[in-house]
């Protein structure tokens, strides 16, 4: 127990401390029926304020880039507000976007989930099976992380913070070291609000038949008000 504290420690940086920053929910809200679309949602309430906000984002599976209007976020500016009031409203807000897209006929599979509070040594690599079964088959994968430096805003140059960025790679289970890079970080947006550290915290994948990529959900340690904040993204990867 003790080394995965530590391990945790050392790769989430010690700003996670636990009166400080807030970490996000993340729940998948599924496919387009073509595989082309993916949503899901993150929630929580945020640091300082103690306000419930709610956010999702549709995420164009082709391209990986944010269907137009998206993220949809929302923040409710009262105390006596709930996490639940502002996931009302966030889900109503997106609708319309999700029903025209018909997002969650396919609801995928989450196959693979390890949030902050699994006290696991090995953040940056996961080993999957694509189609949940009592019984091992084909389709089992590995996924690997690696963080660099990267050039951060001025704001986070000020802040003194040390920024992040992240890439990805993936291999056949049975191939391990035929491994192959499927996602770099060319720049660090500022959405991510000076990224110090990320994990891999799951993978969603589609439902059987379909051609749709696996949505490997990334969390990201970023900027806070009072400390570090755990926030979701998700990236598509081509198995």
């Amino acid at each position: 127990m003790k080394s995965a504290l530590l391990a945790i420690i050392s790769v989430l940086m010690t700003a996670l401390a636990a009166s400080a920053g807030d970490v996000a929910e993340m729940r998948p809200l599924g496919y387009s029926p073509d595989g082309r679309f993916f949503a899901f949602e993150q929630f929580g309430e945020q640091d300082g304020s103690g306000f419930p906000y709610a956010e999702i984002q549709v995420i164009d599976t082709e391209t990986d880039t944010y269907v137009e209007g998206t993220p949809i976020e929302v923040m409710i500016r009262r105390e006596e507000a709930s996490i639940g009031e502002a996931r009302r409203q966030s889900l109503s807000q997106a609708k319309a976007l999700l029903e025209v897209r018909k997002i969650g006929d396919d609801p995928g599979h989450l196959v693979a989930f390890a949030p902050i509070g699994e006290l696991t040594e090995k953040l940056h690599d996961l080993r999957y099976q694509a189609f949940p079964s009592f019984y091992v088959s084909d389709g089992i994968y590995r996924l690997s992380l690696q963080e660099f430096d990267a050039k951060g805003s001025d704001l986070c140059h000020s802040m003194d913070v040390n920024v992040r960025g992240f890439a990805l790679s993936h291999a056949e289970d049975a191939k391990p070291d035929a491994k192959r890079e499927v996602y770099r970080d060319k720049s660090v947006p500022k959405s991510r609000n000076c990224p110090q550290a990320y994990a891999i915290g799951g993978v969603v994948t589609p439902g059987l038949g379909s051609k749709a990529p696996h949505m490997v959900m990334v969390q990201v340690v970023s900027l806070g008000f009072e400390g570090s904040n755990l926030r979701w993204l998700a990236v598509p990867v081509k198995p």
